[in-house]
């Protein structure tokens, strides 16, 4: 198993302020509030680890601070925020830069090798650069289309190409966390996000916080935790 990593930063230094908006972008799909789920042992096989955001009724997100100025987010699913509404063409992360009116942009690496870069402007427009090829569909992301000049990650809101040096996808990966990340660094790791958020252990990153959300509509869960994928795959 490679390394994989999906992890927002956005250019905003109050985890309150950042989860509050959070909140009421997706209030808008009908996902509220809700108590921390009670602790768990992690099943071999996770929803909110191998499904979207459509196809699950809870959502888990770690806030926590950054370097001065700098938030970051772990989500449960992996991609939660840079997925779309049903509905609706813009990912969830556009609609929250706008609520905060500022930036913000989204490592996300694939088996070590392979990156997609999300940059996020105050307005919400979205820049993607880089690629999955794990994806069935390699030059669509999320329902973007991913363009042949556009096959290697580039920064162009912020100010941070220096983070490309060497090659991209885990370098990338670490370099964001080392220098956003800063003394949190540690929890940009996907073990927050497949571990903490998805056994609902204690979230113990310095200033950060744990917030769940559940689907407040009729049950939409496409799978339940699983011990082995012929299970799920049968489901």
């Amino acid at each position: 198993m490679g390394y994989w990593q999906n992890t927002t930063y956005l250019k905003h230094g109050d985890v309150e302020v950042v989860t509050l908006a959070i909140d009421r972008v997706f209030a808008r799909e009908g996902m509220r509030p809700a108590a921390d789920p009670p602790q768990r042992t992690r099943m071999r096989v996770e929803p909110l680890q191998y499904d979207g955001a459509l196809d699950n009724d809870l959502w888990g997100l770690a806030v926590f601070p950054g370097v001065t100025g700098w938030s970051v987010i772990k989500s449960a699913p992996l991609e939660l925020l840079a997925e779309r509404p049903a509905a609706n063409e813009r990912m969830r992360l556009a609609e929250i830069c706008e609520q905060l009116r500022t930036t913000a942009f989204q490592v996300n690496v694939y088996d070590g090798s392979e990156a997609v870069l999300v940059e996020v402007s105050a307005d919400g427009e979205v820049l993607l650069s880089g690629f999955n090829a794990q994806s069935p569909d390699p030059m669509h992301w999320n329902g973007m289309p991913v363009t042949e000049e556009r096959i290697r990650p580039m920064f162009e809101i912020h100010a941070l190409e220096h983070l490309l040096g060497g090659a991209v996808g885990e370098d990338l990966a670490r370099a964001a966390a080392d220098q956003i990340g800063g003394a949190n660094a540690e929890y940009c790791d996907n073990l927050v996000s497949v571990d903490t958020l998805i056994c609902h252990k204690p979230f113990t990153a310095p200033g950060g916080l744990a917030v769940y959300y559940r689907w407040s509509g009729p049950s939409r869960q496409r799978h339940q935790p699983s011990d082995s994928y012929d299970q799920w795959r049968t489901r």
